[in-house]
């Protein structure tokens, strides 16, 4: 049995479907994320025991919850075969690395944003969490810029030695 060309063994590039998965949800993310952000700190309206939330903001922060619970599992599915094989092919290691980490802190400051009791450090998680998911979009976009410039680079040194391979010199 035959794999399709874009399942052969050591493609590391992401399906078109699982591709979408991935910037849907990331979209998600930084949309509900810079929703929040507007919300919190431009549209806040201020009566008289303080500054009150506006609307915006708390919708803006269940939606994100959600995406942020459907981008792990999407960020799940993509750790087993792409970012696996592209570790042992030592391809887009620092970008890919680095998305990863910012993953990392994510998850970490948005449970600590979850579940932290101190008003003192909430300010400062808060500040962490929506600076690193800010600059998390650029990050991923290098790292599918990157992704498919090395995938074509491989895919220009394998046609080249498959042409190598079976090049036959004219008979005379």
């Amino acid at each position: 049995m035959t794999r399709p060309p874009d399942r052969a063994k050591g493609h590391y590039a992401l399906s078109p479907r699982h591709e979408g998965w991935v910037v849907a949800t990331a979209s998600a993310l930084a949309l509900t994320g810079i929703l929040w952000l507007v919300g919190h700190y431009f549209l806040a309206q201020v009566d008289e025991y303080g500054a009150s939330r506006h609307p915006l903001e708390g919708w803006a922060l269940k939606f994100h919850g959600a995406a942020a619970m459907l981008f792990l599992v999407v960020l799940g599915t993509v750790l087993p075969v792409h970012a696996r094989r592209a570790w042992h092919a030592r391809l887009n290691h620092r970008t890919g690395l680095t998305v990863l980490g910012l993953a990392l802190i994510l998850v970490l400051t948005g449970y600590a944003l979850y579940y932290a009791g101190s008003e003192t450090l909430r300010p400062w998680l808060s500040l962490g969490h929506w600076a690193v998911g800010l600059a998390g979009v650029p990050l991923l976009v290098l790292h599918a810029m990157l992704g498919r410039r090395a995938a074509a680079r491989l895919a220009a040194q394998s046609r080249a030695r498959h042409g190598e391979r079976h090049h036959h010199p004219r008979r005379r």
